[in-house]
């Protein structure tokens, strides 16, 4: 990378330039298979198929082993995935690795200068823009382009805010606590609420989670705000209990990260005991998407949690690769059903949908597995859930998620003891 960003400021047109950052996406496989000698041919001969498809005065260097980097003079997208694209192409017809075929696949990002500005600040800009953009490309389809443009400078901005910002927002206590009820389907009373996170700066922009939830799972930061949501959730109830209110157990949606934490049952146990509240008045709520991993580890980890009084919730069921034989396997206490279910365009998808709600909710009910149904948004939804079996209702019918002090003045007053 050196070299090439050395000799990219002299390169830039007038006419404009396209930098592309390309990933082999198997290579440590191929590494780790066939061993370095052969990876270090396979490299070569990379090498060797890219001099065919770069112009005289176009130049592409090599940066880690499986990276690389190109500066090409078109400007036009069309024109330059159709090079990327050929050129993908005479990687997987030609490359021999010890005699077998293997099917590759990649992964490019790329930059467009407009040959205007300064050469020096446009190809740092242009490094930095290019693999901001290749990110984007990893989290999609095998052998794919992704173009930085403005959509992505804007994601670009806010992901360097949110992670330049992320530690003292948590140290200034700018997320907050919001909540949703969960009704009873039956007799209409308040059976719970959701914890849900947003992010209040100091300069009065409201984060909402799909904004920075997927990055902080991605950097790990997660763990902290799981614990820090913990510590919130706890911190309500308590201030319930001062105020001669019955509470109502509140859930909480843990990352695959935290759940698996080495000291993860003792720091809970350290924050309940910190606010003085029992442990079943805490739902801790995981994914479904932790139910693909190892059952057995995953059951030793609920079993303890129960064990200290925790209620396990499996969250998003059906949004996934989740199935009977999972729900079977699992030793959760309550089943939430993804919006998916009620959403149709069709009065037969409907129909079809309620089916396996009602089949999912029977065997649910058989395994001692309470229910609750997410999205419920209009009074047919409620009325659909409540007529095959569903327990619980979560949704807008009811409230959207409100800040703690909201809930507590319309749900919680009345549940305060007489003087």
């Amino acid at each position: 990378m050196v070299w090439f960003r050395q000799h990219l400021p002299a390169s830039l047109k007038d006419s404009g330039n396209a930098v592309v950052k390309m990933c082999v996406r198997q290579y440590p496989f191929l590494v780790e298979i066939f061993g370095q000698e052969k990876s270090t041919y396979f490299l070569k001969q990379v090498k060797e198929i890219a001099d065919r498809h770069v112009r005289e005065d176009e130049f592409f260097s090599r940066d880690t082993d499986d990276y690389f980097y190109f500066l090409l003079n078109d400007i036009d997208k069309d024109i330059i995935c159709d090079r990327l694209n050929s050129f993908f192409y005479d990687l997987n017809e030609n490359i021999d690795i010890g005699n077998i075929y293997y099917q590759l696949a990649f992964y490019c990002g790329v930059s467009i200068y407009d040959g205007e500005g300064d050469p020096e600040k446009n190809a740092e800009l242009l490094m930095t823009h290019v693999q901001f953009a290749l990110e984007k490309a990893k989290g999609a389809h095998i052998n794919f382009i992704w173009f930085f443009d403005s959509e992505l400078h804007i994601t670009e901005e806010l992901e360097n805010y949110i992670e330049s910002h992320m530690h003292q927002a948590l140290e200034n206590k700018e997320f907050k606590l919001f909540l949703q009820p969960k009704k009873n389907l039956h007799t209409g009373k308040l059976e719970g609420a959701e914890a849900l996170v947003r992010w209040k700066p100091s300069n009065g922009r409201i984060l909402s989670p799909n904004q920075f939830i997927p990055l902080f799972e991605k950097n790990g930061f997660c763990v902290e705000l799981d614990f820090y949501m913990i510590r919130q959730a706890c911190c309500q109830i308590n201030s319930w209990i001062n105020q001669g209110i019955e509470p109502v157990p509140i859930s909480v949606n843990q990352s695959k990260l935290v759940f698996f934490e080495r000291d993860y049952v003792e720091t809970l146990q350290q924050i309940l005991d910190e606010h003085q509240i029992p442990a079943e008045l805490i739902v801790l709520e995981i994914l479904e998407g932790l139910a693909m991993d190892s059952t057995d580890l995953l059951n030793e980890r609920i079993g303890a949690l129960q064990k200290a009084g925790f209620r396990i919730s499996l969250d998003d069921f059906g949004s996934g690769y989740s199935s009977m034989n999972t729900l079977s396997r699992l030793k959760i206490n309550e089943l939430k059903l993804d919006r998916g279910f009620l959403f149709s365009n069709s009065s037969l998808d409907r129909e079809r949908n309620s089916l396996i709600l009602e089949q999912i909710i029977q065997l649910s009910h058989k395994l001692g597995i309470s229910t609750v149904a997410e999205g419920v948004e209009t009074v047919e939804d409620e009325e659909l859930v409540r007529s095959i079996g569903c327990d619980v209702g979560q949704g807008y019918l009811y409230h959207a998620p409100i800040s703690a002090a909201e809930f507590t003045e319309i749900y919680m007053v009345d549940r305060k003891a007489p003087r």
